[in-house]
């Protein structure tokens, strides 16, 4: 796909975030937005969409190009920044019709530091932000005014927003709109879409190649140019001496460990010590191409993470899970298909919430009290989610019966599948993995 036509097809992705968006435009509060995520999900189009759709004017600045970055060096106030704004692009800014948009923003401190005084002295201003790599470079020198500006999260395309990129909205609609008890007619045919988008994932530069050739095995040049490209940014996020081997050997390892359960001791057969890979991960977590599911042991809330326990790790895509592991689309209904969709069920719980991070956590007893496990726990409102994930037709889960029976009546017992949407005899919701996106709707039938 020529460069030109890609970038046509990411900026007609529609994403969910762009309903935030638009509540954050009007919103007479509103404050600086920083929208976070990873590289390559897609912030810079769906900025520039929105402001094509809502605003007459994008006044856009790229602080990764050093160029520009010289332009606003030293600079040291609201108007100092907008006078020279105006004398780059040879143009005036009027705020009531214009979107500023400042992409990559975490290169300069000076400009990262008048985002307080955008919020105090022009509140006028809409302004978005973005910082891949935000909270790796925070210094002493660096800060983020807190209380003055708003977060946003953007993470790969969900299947809602795949199924919309693949030109299957009637597929989506119909699959927006199921209710429990309804006759399930496109059951097979919304899990083969399913099983497409899990080998797939929700890159939009692999899924727009995908829109266009149809094949899978032509994803795959696409999906090594991102792995190679997260692992050239390593050098970007090393402060210290000799961190740049652990971080390389996080980024380079982990997709092969997504979906499993994980020991910072020697990852990955590697000779490196607990302390330098836990600190190393949790440089990788802060610019989200990871996260790290902690165990829980018990039932009550607030969630106690445990966090000296073997943690379970959900990279950032289930495609680049797959590229790494060499994995084919018939692999998703075998041995592979157990840990691939534990990958694709966390990597979708995550995105539930677009304005702060998701506690996600995993269920385990303590050893002297038995083996139960439940792949994945999280707090809804005054009650836990014990969610099990079954890549098989028809299995039950005994662990998550343990879970509900230690719970006394604060668990909410689901179980995603294969299978039809119903709450069992056993007060268990069956969840099609084609509907986890609508858990918090269905939740919601449980009287809370």
């Amino acid at each position: 796909m020529a460069y030109d036509v890609l970038k046509w097809t990411l900026s007609m992705f529609k994403r969910n975030i762009e309903v935030e968006l638009k509540r954050w435009k009007n919103d007479s509060t509103r404050k600086p937005l920083i929208l976070r995520g990873a590289r390559q999900v897609g912030k810079t189009s769906v900025i520039r969409k929105f402001a094509k759709e809502n605003f007459e004017n994008l006044f856009e600045i790229n602080l990764e190009n050093k160029e520009t970055y010289r332009k606003f060096e030293n600079v040291v106030s609201v108007s100092d920044f907008i006078t020279r704004l105006e004398v780059i692009e040879n143009r005036k800014f009027t705020s009531s019709n214009s979107l500023l948009f400042i992409d990559e923003i975490q290169e300069s401190s000076d400009v990262m530091n008048l985002l307080r005084f955008f919020a105090e002295d022009r509140p006028d201003i809409y302004l978005i932000t973005t910082g891949s790599l935000l909270e790796a470079k925070l210094n002493s020198d660096f800060r983020i005014p807190v209380g003055r500006i708003e977060y946003k999260f953007l993470y790969p395309l969900t299947f809602f927003e795949y199924l919309e990129a693949t030109s299957n909205q009637i597929l989506k609609k119909e699959i927006e709109s199921m209710k429990l008890g309804d006759t399930n007619s496109l059951n097979d045919m919304a899990s083969a879409e399913y099983k497409n988008y899990v080998y797939v994932g929700g890159m939009p530069a692999v899924v727009a190649k995908y829109v266009e050739k149809q094949n899978f095995f032509e994803i795959k040049e696409i999906l090594s140019r991102l792995y190679s490209t997260y692992i050239d940014d390593v050098s970007k996020y090393s402060k210290k001496h000799g961190e740049k081997k652990y971080l390389e050997w996080v980024v380079e390892m982990g997709p092969k460990y997504g979906g499993c359960l994980f020991r910072y001791e020697k990852f990955a057969d590697s000779e490196y010590r607990s302390r330098e890979m836990s600190n190393a991960f949790r440089v990788i977590e802060k610019i989200m191409i990871l996260n790290q599911v902690s165990s829980v042991n018990s039932t009550n809330l607030p969630l106690n993470f445990k966090l000296k326990r073997p943690k379970k790790l959900i990279w950032l895509d289930v495609g680049i899970v797959n590229y790494f592991n060499n994995a084919y689309p018939e692999m998703i209904q075998g041995i592979y298909a157990g840990r691939i969709m534990e990958q694709i069920v966390g990597q979708t719980l995550i995105t539930r919430f677009n304005q702060r991070r998701f506690e996600l956590g995993y269920w385990s007893k303590d050893k002297d009290e038995g083996s139960a496990e439940v792949d994945f726990c999280f707090q809804y409102k005054d009650k836990i989610v014990g969610l099990e994930v079954k890549s098989g037709i028809g299995v039950k889960s005994r662990s998550l019966g343990n879970m509900v029976k230690e719970g006394k009546g604060k668990v909410i017992p689901v179980q995603v599948s294969w299978d039809k949407l119903e709450i069992g005899k056993n007060g268990v919701l069956s969840l099609p993995f084609y509907l986890l996106e609508r858990i918090d709707e269905f939740l919601n039938f449980y009287n809370l």
